[in-house]
């Protein structure tokens, strides 16, 4: 029965704004507390974890013998980002600012969805992949949380205590957005399969489901001011998808999709959308104009895909 799985979705969808919204707070007195900036913040923590909807359907599909399920949910969930996510954000905020450290972090993530690719060109991801991919990730995490730390010190005991507030506040923020977006993605799933489309055109479409805790974040980081904490945490999401993940799943089964042309397709459209979004913001300035052409870029994207379905 269709009804049912769509009410859950809508419950699923109201679960996560609203736990998106007091995990904004939280992360932004931790940003204080550490001495980091609102991006980097974001981009460490919440990007991190933010990955935890892919990765549980994903490591789950992989013990199922089903990672090409998994890889689906990945590529897709990174092309809705790049595209549809940043695009809508951007259309509601009307213009977003990125400072030096925001650009050259949009580097990185192009960097981090070529690496995938690159290693699927053969046809498949192996275990010796899936360490690349995670040693490559642990490398980016080190280097980045070296960097300079801006802001003033905070010490004394009351503030240790705000401390462990603030982190428990975040943890059981995280852990109500991460149950509002399993059972999204649960939902979507249901919906998807029922359409009896290949295993990884209907992880594509459960993807669109694991994305919503990324723009329901991001939009209330605009919200309140503080656009670059969203944008940063949809860009730690596409980064730690396309090694974290892609890595784990890959150890657990190796990723060989019994039909390419769908994920050879995704995965050029990724990198596609990534150079996109670095060419838009190399000014520094994403517009209302530059939203609108990644909308349209996601909208392509499904017309590839249900051509693609049809021919499978």
């Amino acid at each position: 029965m269709v009804l049912v799985p769509v009410l859950l979705i809508c419950v699923g969808l109201a679960i996560v704004v609203f736990s998106a919204d007091e995990a904004i707070k939280r992360l932004l007195n931790l940003a204080r507390y550490f001495r980091l900036s609102e991006f980097v913040t974001s981009f460490v923590i919440a990007g991190i974890i933010a990955v935890l909807p892919e990765m549980t359907i994903g490591v789950l599909s992989a013990v199922e013998g089903t990672s090409s399920l998994g890889f689906g949910i990945i590529l897709g969930s990174n092309v809705a980002d790049l595209t549809l996510v940043i695009g809508v954000v951007v259309l509601f905020a009307e213009k977003l600012k990125l400072d030096s450290v925001a650009i050259k972090n949009v580097r990185t993530s192009l960097l981090a969805v070529v690496l995938p690719v690159l290693l699927f060109v053969d046809g498949d991801i192996s275990r010796i992949d899936g360490v690349i991919l995670l040693l490559a990730f642990m490398l980016y995490w080190f280097t980045l949380l070296r960097t300079k730390r801006d802001g003033p010190a905070v010490t004394g005991k009351r503030q240790k205590l705000r401390f462990v507030f603030e982190f428990l506040v975040l943890a059981v923020s995280l852990a109500i957005l991460f149950a509002g977006a399993t059972l999204i993605t649960n939902s979507s799933q249901e919906l998807s399969l029922s359409l009896g489309l290949p295993l990884f055109l209907v992880g594509a479409v459960v993807a669109v489901g694991t994305c919503l805790p990324e723009l329901a974040f991001a939009l209330r980081s605009c919200n309140k001011k503080h656009c670059e904490l969203g944008f940063g945490n949809i860009l730690g999401n596409v980064l730690a998808d396309s090694m974290l993940t892609i890595g784990i799943i890959a150890l657990i089964q190796p990723i060989k999709p019994a039909f390419l042309l769908s994920p050879f397709s995704t995965g050029v459209i990724m990198v596609v959308s990534a150079l996109l979004v670095y060419a838009l913001s190399r000014d520094g300035v994403l517009d209302r104009r530059d939203g609108a052409l990644l909308v349209i870029v996601y909208a392509v994207f499904l017309v590839i895909q249900t051509a693609i379905g049809e021919i499978a």
